[in-house]
Order: structure tokens, then C-alpha cells, then sequence
């Protein structure tokens, strides 16, 4: 039996899924090679930062950057863009197709900055593990909280947003008591 070369392709991106993209591996190079000439400390164009220190700014519903949206933020619009007065870049060559694509896995899986996620001065983390409702454990450190989320460093480092609502009854609750503890 023959398989189309469609299928065959489906069936190879189903065999392997893609990978989480990570903001310094995967973004930030993009990010230095194509943005920061003009949207860095003291030259921010269009009041766009994209520095690591600074980026988390533009990063949320209604700002230039939409977790789980890359078609809704002005960031994308503006790459894809095919007028010459609006895209970016404005001059030179335009991101490469794998770019654009690793900027919008990035922002699909929630746009993330790893490392780069600021930790509130002065508030000690809080060690421990954390059960969801569904009954898994959690072992992470609660760094703030940001809404709804729960942002946890995870024993490898990495920085995740993870949903209160998610929680069991008693990790909501001490979320809630570590959130009114750093007002």
C-alpha cells in the first residue's frame, strides 16, 4: 500500500511532536539579530522594548505580545506584515520562515521567558509541592502571583503559569495567603 506524501507527513509530525520552544535558546537570538537594533533601552521605537529585562511588559491580552494568540498581538502582525511602511524589519531582510514560526510556537505555548521571569524583591519563594485536582504532584517553588496564575519554578529551573483554579482546595488556599503576604 502506497501513502500519499500529505499523509506520509502527517504521520511524521504526529510521530514527533514539537518541542516546547525556550525564550533564550530559541527566541532571544531572534530577537538580537533581528529586533534589538531599534527596540532596546534608549531606542525604543513604537514604545517597544524587547530586551529580556523588559519585554514582560508587552507580554499579555490587548498588549503587542497575546500568550496562546500569536495572530493577535501587533508584534506578529507586524512581521507578517507585507507593506513595506509597516513591516518589521523596515529594512533588510525579512524573518525567515523558521523565524516566524519559532516566534509563533513561542507565543502559542504561552510565551514564556524562562530565566528571564522577574522574581519579586524581597518576597522569599515558596518552597514545596503542590497537588492539582486531579491528584498529581507538583514539586516547585511559588514565585508570585500574576491574576489567576500561579507562576512556579520547577525543579529544573524552568518557569511555568500555572491556573490557581488547577490546584486542590489547600494549595489555592496557601497561594491566595502568599499573595496577600507580598501586598
Amino acid at each position: 500500500m502506497k501513502i500519499p506524501l500529505p499523509g506520509v507527513l502527517i504521520l511524521l509530525a504526529c510521530a514527533f511532536p514539537v518541542s516546547a520552544v525556550e525564550f533564550d535558546k530559541d527566541v532571544l537570538p531572534i530577537l538580537k539579530s533581528n529586533c534589538l537594533k531599534c527596540h532596546k533601552e534608549g531606542k525604543e521605537k513604537g514604545d517597544l522594548n524587547l530586551e529580556p529585562h523588559r519585554i514582560k511588559k508587552h507580554i499579555g491580552s490587548g498588549l503587542q505580545i497575546v500568550p496562546g494568540r500569536p495572530n493577535s498581538g501587533l508584534l506578529m502582525k507586524m512581521i507578517k506584515s507585507d507593506d513595506p511602511d509597516n513591516r518589521m524589519p523596515p529594512k533588510g531582510s525579512r524573518l525567515s520562515e523558521k523565524e516566524v514560526n519559532i516566534l509563533k510556537l513561542w507565543i502559542t505555548q504561552g510565551a514564556e521567558l524562562g530565566d528571564h521571569e522577574p522574581v519579586p524583591v524581597g518576597k522569599e519563594p515558596l518552597e514545596g509541592v503542590w497537588t492539582n485536582k486531579a491528584g498529581k504532584k507538583i514539586k516547585a517553588a511559588l514565585l508570585r502571583v500574576e491574576g489567576d496564575k500561579a507562576i512556579l519554578r520547577m525543579a529544573n529551573g524552568k518557569i511555568y503559569k500555572y491556573p490557581i483554579g488547577n490546584l486542590d482546595a489547600e494549595g489555592q488556599k496557601k497561594v491566595r495567603e502568599f499573595a496577600e503576604e507580598a501586598k
